[in-house]
């Protein structure tokens, strides 16, 4: 299996002999991934704290060693996410990427555009589509031999789904929900694209589609699933419930309690082990009189639960003059955590598996991925990648 080590240092110079020749990082054998998306790509976890985790996640499994992320928060196909720049504003810097494959993972902030955090323009339908399509032809004309993934969008409030929801009715004319009428515009547009081309069905477990028309791992299960339908939800009633309905959670530790701060020349280091989980990553603080002021949790970690799961946590002598006294950990409180899966007379025979993993798949926001989520995301995306190349 290949092994990604990555690092991070600051060089003040470097000095090579007059014959030698000093060239970047991916000017290496070996090919190249562009990843295209939003705040889905900047969800940290504990493998790339600093960036986020899932396009690295995702290269890693599929043995690509170079990756080129452009995700901006709050952005999308239309969507500027506040005049950052949506996909179509960014098509220039992704098509020099030189790249042979594209990920492009976008649609959950379209269509409503806020412009300047102050208002919200809603394109016309024509509008919305052409925003897509072009992006995707564009994107095909400057690469024409890539490779194109493209999701639906992922749908944190499981509730919508499949629901008849509709934020914008300017926009959105199709009488289907707004993420069915966002992916399907999608992949309808990604279907006039020439190939080679993979489409992966996130929001309803469609699986994945090739330009040669095969496909696979079809569950019609959504990838996110659990929380509370609205009220009078029924199989031929979806309203969805955009006021929540979503989850949160996932064992993760969310604070350290001091009780008294006892006494240190400089902060000590802060250890944790055993429980039932793993990831959790703490430092400390101390006051203008040496106590003991604060134990910030820097990862949250996962996995965690109540009693002998929680952690263990040590607090370095090094520097001790007197001890401090902290209480157990408290842990991460999940919005929904005993949510059931929404309509589940439409569950697919013999499908099995957690029905409300948004507890554990989202953070506490209950809207981006948490570090198991991220995992569970780039394994299932690369493997239906993989399956899907190989299929064409």
């Amino acid at each position: 299996r290949d092994i990604l080590i990555k690092t991070t240092c600051n060089v003040a110079f470097i000095k090579i002999g007059r014959n030698d020749s000093l060239l970047p990082p991916r000017a290496a054998s070996g090919p190249q991934m562009t990843v295209v998306g939003d705040s889905y790509q900047c969800s940290a976890g504990t493998g790339y704290a600093e960036i986020g985790d899932l396009p690295y996640e995702i290269s890693a499994r599929l043995g690509i060693g170079n990756v080129a992320v452009d995700a901006i928060r709050g952005t999308g196909y239309w969507n500027s996410g506040g005049d950052y720049g949506n996909f179509n504003d960014r098509l220039a810097s992704h098509g020099t990427d030189n790249s042979t494959v594209f990920l492009v993972v976008g649609g959950i902030n379209d269509y409503g555009d806020l412009i300047g955090a102050l208002r919200t323009v809603w394109p016309s339908r024509t509008e919305y589509e052409q925003a897509v399509a072009g992006y995707l032809q564009n994107l095909r004309a400057a690469r024409p031999e890539a490779l194109i993934v493209v999701t639906a969008p992922f749908s944190p409030n499981p509730t919508l789904a499949d629901s008849s929801y509709v934020a914008g009715a300017v926009t959105n004319t199709s009488g289907l929900g707004d993420f069915l009428f966002k992916a399907r515009i999608q992949k309808d547009a990604l279907l006039q694209v020439a190939g080679p081309w993979v489409h992966v069905d996130v929001l309803t477990g469609g699986g994945w589609l090739n330009s040669s028309g095969a496909s696979g791992d079809v569950t019609q299960l959504p990838w996110f699933t659990g929380g509370i339908p609205a009220p009078g939800t029924t199989a031929g009633y979806k309203p969805g419930n955009p006021a929540g309905g979503g989850g949160g959670g996932f064992g993760g530790i969310s604070r350290i309690p001091v009780v008294s701060g006892g006494l240190y020349t400089q902060a000590p280091d802060v250890r944790a082990s055993g429980g039932s989980g793993r990831g959790l990553l703490l430092s400390s603080s101390i006051d203008e009189a040496g106590a003991l002021s604060a134990i910030h949790v820097v990862s949250p970690g996962q996995g965690y639960s109540e009693g002998t799961g929680l952690p263990d946590i040590e607090i370095d002598p090094a520097y001790e003059q007197s001890p401090a006294d902290i209480a157990p950990p408290v842990l991460v409180q999940g919005v929904n955590p005993n949510g059931t899966y929404p309509l589940p007379e439409l569950l697919p025979a013999g499908v099995s598996g957690d029905l409300n993993n948004v507890y554990q798949f989202l953070l506490e926001d209950a809207v981006h991925p948490s570090p198991r989520g991220n995992e569970y995301l780039a394994e299932r995306l690369a493997r239906s990648i993989f399956d899907a190349v190989m299929a064409l």
